[in-house]
């Protein structure tokens, strides 16, 4: 489980480093994927990410035009994240753009992958979100069971 945030910079390149505690929980190669309708980078490790595209995608229909349009969104927004002999990785300046990052980068943990967010934009967002609301409906889903 990833949890807890870090708090870093990215460099003139669109270069970072992936903080020790989740480089390591994300083993080797993790897979990177620009969420960006949420605006941040979701990290996940390799096998995980591979697990749910095999299980959503691998009866999908060929000829299925609305499941094309999701594969063609989530698959031209991913890509295998490769480390420098600096540690550092190179994010594409697609996914940089998209996400409005800048230089001040926070990573946090969420549960089963790690999210990479501009500072303000993370911060910009949390103000925006409805907590009582969304854990009123979490709590509420749960107490019908």
């Amino acid at each position: 489980m990833f949890s807890g945030q870090h708090h870093h910079q990215m460099d003139d390149k669109g270069r970072l480093r992936i903080p020790p505690a989740f480089r390591r929980m994300l083993g080797e190669n993790p897979i990177i994927f620009c969420s960006s309708f949420e605006r941040c980078l979701c990290i996940y490790p390799r096998e995980d990410f591979e697990k749910r595209v095999i299980e959503r995608f691998q009866d999908s229909d060929m000829l299925d035009m609305d499941m094309n349009d999701i594969k063609r969104a989530i698959f031209s927004s991913t890509q295998e994240l490769v480390e420098d002999k600096q540690g550092r990785v190179s994010l594409n300046s697609t996914f940089i753009e998209e996400c409005g990052l800048t230089k001040d980068i926070i990573s946090i943990g969420a549960f089963d992958r790690v999210e990479i967010w501009d500072e303000e934009v993370y911060k910009e967002h949390k103000k925006a979100t409805d907590f009582k609301r969304i854990l009123a409906q979490f709590t509420g889903s749960r107490n019908k069971i």
